[in-house]
């Protein structure tokens, strides 16, 4: 089985935020249980100091990489080049793959694959959720509607992350099978390593019992940060201090500064630039309590992360993963609360008063339910259920 998979941006982009991670695990863990799996991108995001050249193929991480030089950097993604390649990079494929809501690239790449009879499964990412519809709704409803919805009617499935993202579809007209398939970590930079606790928390300059609070992502107004000032604030009285790794996306990490600097609390925060999965397995050991107070995230990478790594997790009822964690995720791993300041500051005082990790429990429970290799295996089951149904010949030319 050959599967092709489409996203605009690629690793080592990881500027562009959670879906280039997930799908790069994604394609290495397909590659490593044995299927021929390529990636059609562009060069967006890359320090380049040159274009590549069109088409060029590199490895990565045993993963078959097309790129093609993008139109311009910075702005919407287009790349004439990589559409002139289309019907090259489409041969042989069995399936299309792709994560391109919102993306005008995905469009020519979907009709392609189309006209070949090929099955498409596009991963959907919390793009067509409320949050994201509300973000610019006069322009997203109508290129929805023209755009977006014909095409992805005619795909063989969609791809959700979580019942949340599968709840957020109702209403939007949509009629092909829907696949829940969570995104997947990778247990050879993640993972519970007391030594390595102890190590970071040295060069971070905190002491063994010293409470450690973490940020970790882009700093973006949908993650809800603001909230985190008036539950923080209020608790200046007992020990603790927040570690925040990440890249200001939208304005929201400098008013987040400015906001715990007027509360008094600039001596207890320390802050990081983003980091890459290697560098995190130590953020993630040194750290005690993630912290996620999202207005909407359709899974939460780095919820699962953490919990690898044996920290404890306090999540929004509006993240992907809180439903899991509900539902059977071991005792003390976290809790999940509405977006109410009373709520988590009340839950943030309790946990100060007895700090915990959820250590082997919540990252054995991670691992099962998210590593890599299992999840791999489940999105093969997926396409080959797609490739036993699928009732369009396909046009090999």
């Amino acid at each position: 089985m050959r599967v092709l998979h489409f996203l605009p941006v690629y690793a080592p982009a990881w500027q562009f935020g959670g879906p280039v991670l997930s799908v790069s695990r994604l394609c290495e863990g397909l590659a490593a249980v044995g299927v021929d799996v390529r990636v059609l991108t562009t060069d967006a995001g890359l320090p380049l100091e040159a274009p590549p050249p069109e088409g060029s193929l590199r490895w990565r991480n045993g993963v078959e990489v097309i790129r093609h030089p993008v139109d311009r950097q910075g702005g919407t993604i287009r790349s004439r080049a990589l559409e002139r390649h289309l019907d090259r990079a489409l041969e042989g494929a069995d399936l299309l793959h792709l994560s391109a809501i919102w993306q005008p690239l995905g469009l020519p790449v979907q009709r392609a694959a189309l006209a070949r009879g090929l099955p498409v499964l596009h991963s959907l990412r919390g793009a067509l959720g409320p949050y994201s519809f509300r973000r610019g709704w006069w322009k997203k409803v109508p290129w929805y509607l023209l755009r977006e919805r014909p095409l992805l009617q005619r795909c063989a499935g969609l791809h959700l992350t979580s019942h949340q993202e599968l709840r957020e579809l109702r209403g939007r007209g949509l009629s092909p099978r829907r696949w829940i398939l969570p995104n997947p970590i990778d247990l050879r930079a993640l993972g519970l390593d007391p030594a390595l606790r102890r190590q970071t928390r040295q060069a971070l300059g905190l002491d063994a019992a010293e409470p450690l609070l973490l940020i970790c992502g882009r700093l973006h107004h949908k993650k809800g940060l603001d909230l985190l000032p008036r539950v923080l604030a209020p608790l200046a009285d007992r020990p603790w201090r927040l570690l925040i790794v990440g890249a200001d996306d939208d304005g929201s990490g400098r008013r987040l500064r400015a906001a715990l600097d007027g509360e008094g609390l600039a001596g207890r925060v320390l802050w990081q630039p983003t980091r890459n999965a290697t560098e995190l397995a130590g953020i993630y050991n040194a750290a005690d309590l993630l912290l996620l107070p999202s207005r909407h995230e359709n899974f939460g990478n780095v919820v699962i992360e953490a919990l690898a790594c044996g920290a404890a997790v306090m999540v929004s009822e509006q993240t992907g993963v809180a439903g899991d964690l509900r539902a059977g995720a071991p005792a003390d791993s976290g809790l999940v609360l509405p977006r109410d300041p009373a709520r988590w500051r009340e839950a943030l005082a309790t946990w100060l008063g007895r700090p915990r990790r959820a250590g082997e429990g919540g990252a054995a429970w991670a691992a099962e339910r998210y590593g890599q290799a299992a999840v791999a295996r489940r999105a093969l089951g997926i396409y080959e259920e797609i490739l036993h149904t699928w009732p369009q010949p396909r046009h090999r030319p």
